[in-house]
């Protein structure tokens, strides 16, 4: 993850979550970010809020990319 990619998301970037189509971004007014994993709430193995950056998962699944508009 490059610098950019730090400020983008304010810190250290969130690893594999910022991709997983598993992830729940929440951010408070005052701009603090909390990935949760909504695995996590039918799978015990899967923290509900994974200590950041998340670097491998067993679970993790690629967001689909949309298709390109034609």
């Amino acid at each position: 993850m490059s610098d950019n990619d730090e400020q983008k998301f304010n810190g250290p970037g969130p690893g594999l979550c910022a991709v997983c189509r598993h992830v729940h971004r929440n951010e408070t007014r005052k701009g603090t970010v909390y990935w949760r994993c909504t695995r996590a709430a039918t799978d015990p193995r899967f923290p509900k809020y994974p200590r950041l950056p998340v670097l491998t998962c067993p679970g993790f699944e690629r967001e689909r990319s949309e298709p390109a508009p034609d």
